[in-house]
């Protein structure tokens, strides 16, 4: 039965982060709830056990569970679906981020209703110097990689200080993670800086790899940073920006970017501006984005053992690289013909790492001359338009875009980037089951072709029916998960645990093709 209101009024007070989980269909433990009632159990998804006080809201009613974790409510009067919503501290949905409930239909209501919670996840260890000595007050972050219709991305899951005796503690959701600390400068009383470091550390390819933690789970790793003496730079930035300062990385030899803080020395100083760098080579980036236009400058440092002075850093506009969408000859619909921003085309950061952030550049200047503005590195380009066009070519010179990465170096050209579309689509319809029942799955349909979506996705009704409207020809893996699986798709080693649910099918334009599934339940994605 429902709690007080005064309980449900505390637990509302709290903070709480909270994620829900997804539904099985399936029979729960006997339950004295009446027949006119719609009544479940919120279950620890790692060891089957109940969970107690888990704050469930249905609509205008909302209780705490008991300590069998059973929880019920009045059935809706409303014929259509209803929104379940759970609320734990320490809880998530796994092993995907970002859903936050889930909706029944009036059938599945008829029968008791299991909910799984899986536990945070422990990410702990300590940081000491060369000489074993406990290093204090550095900043250590997590960061969860994730991908999804934008590509890969490095979400900042949690951070933390460690203490004074080196130790750290990161509650985490379960998934795959890369542990990465600050450029820390000591106290004021001593010159030398805490070097950034991250674990695991960069492939001999340069490739970043991560650590997987589960649910319910605590990993311990001992970082070991170097400490280095630093030394100021002096430096202007030529023109210094009217308005802010630029962003300032410090990129080192071996590719990692080091974030920069700047000072001014004082009002007596003019433009001149101080940064403290350790000992090392640097290229030192200044990036200033001021809506239409973005100025990118970079100068080589090394730092011996002494300040540097006199640095001049001079900021110049990125040019523009055009981007011209073509219709491809066998297109033959009247429909008008989609803009470069219709088509939700954006650059993605192929040498990105943790600690920049997300490093994604969309379509800038409007219908009329649409372009990206793009810091020097290396992209890929990725579309997340599902729509009736799709991107068929894709060139910048002699690069074939749906292949290769784009090399933008400082002060590149700005020849046009050949976008050629068709709506020659077919389509994919089937039938979704989840240990031998249909249900409302995700699906994925991954293109074996080169594409500039990694994959496709779609959701099928409580039926377990799924239609794919429109897809481009060619070859597809597709493969239903019970709660949505997000993984880089274009390597091909991802789905090498699932072969034996994977179903290979061609699509053919004007044409639908069909295919029916076996759903991979949550509890086998090791979360």
């Amino acid at each position: 039965m429902p709690k007080p209101l005064s309980v449900l009024a505390l637990a509302l007070s709290l903070v709480l982060p909270f994620f829900v989980l997804s539904l099985k269909a399936q029979q729960a433990a006997p339950s004295t709830a009446s027949p006119s009632a719609v009544s479940g159990v919120v279950l620890n998804a790692t060891t089957g056990k109940p969970i107690q006080r888990v704050l469930v809201r249905m609509g205008d009613q909302a209780m705490l569970t008991d300590h069998e974790g059973r929880f019920e409510f009045a059935t809706p009067t409303s014929s259509n679906s209803s929104t379940i919503e759970v609320r734990k501290p320490g809880y998530y949905l796994g092993p995907e981020p970002g859903l936050s409930s889930v909706t029944l239909q009036p059938s599945q209501m008829s029968a008791p209703i299991t909910l799984r919670l899986y536990p945070e996840a422990l990410i702990t260890g300590t940081i000491t110097g060369p000489d074993g000595a406990s290093l204090s007050q550095v900043y250590v972050n997590a960061f969860r990689s994730l991908y999804n219709e934008s590509g890969h991305q490095w979400f900042p899951a949690a951070h933390s200080m460690s203490n004074s005796r080196g130790e750290f503690r990161l509650a985490v959701p379960p998934g795959n993670y890369r542990i990465a600390t600050n450029f820390t400068p000591r106290p004021r009383t001593s010159p030398n800086a805490v070097l950034p470091i991250a674990f695991p550390a960069p492939g001999t390819t340069g490739a970043i790899s991560t650590i997987h933690v589960s649910a319910g789970s605590e990993q311990h790793f001992d970082l070991h940073p170097s400490v280095s003496a630093t030394h100021q730079v002096s430096l202007r930035i030529d023109p210094l920006p009217e308005r802010g300062y630029p962003m300032l990385m410090a990129r080192t030899s071996d590719g990692s970017m080091l974030p920069v803080g700047m000072t001014r020395p004082g009002p007596t100083a003019g433009d001149e501006l101080h940064v403290n760098l350790p000992t090392g080579t640097f290229t030192l980036t200044a990036t200033v984005n001021m809506g239409e236009v973005t100025q990118y400058g970079e100068v080589a440092l090394t730092i011996a053992d002494q300040d540097i002075e006199g640095v001049v850093l001079h900021l110049s506009p990125i040019l523009p690289i055009p981007v011209q969408v073509v219709i491809d000859s066998g297109a033959t619909s009247t429909t008008t013909l989609p803009t470069a921003q219709q088509l939700g085309l954006f650059m993605q950061r192929s040498d990105e790492t943790p600690q920049a952030g997300l490093m994604m550049s969309s379509i800038m200047g409007g219908n009329q001359n649409p372009s990206f503005r793009l810091t020097p590195g290396t992209y890929r380009l990725t579309t997340r338009y599902p729509g009736q066009w799709f991107v068929k070519s894709a060139t910048y010179g002699g690069t074939n875009l749906l292949r290769d990465d784009l090399n933008v170096v400082a002060g590149g050209g700005s020849s046009p980037i050949v976008v050629t579309v068709s709506n020659q689509t077919g389509s994919l319809q089937g039938a979704v089951k989840l240990q031998g029942a249909p249900c409302a799955c995700w699906i994925s349909a991954i293109p074996s072709a080169e594409s500039t979506a990694p994959s496709y996705f779609t959701r099928s009704n409580n039926d377990g029916g799924f239609t794919f409207y429109t897809l481009p020809p060619g070859s597809y893996q597709v493969i239903a998960f019970e709660s949505r699986h997000m993984a880089d798709y274009r390597d091909p080693h991802t789905l090498e645990p699932f072969n034996t649910s994977i179903k290979s099918v061609t699509v053919t334009e004007g044409n639908k093709a069909s295919v029916d599934l076996d759903a991979i339940p949550t509890a086998e994605l090791n979360p």
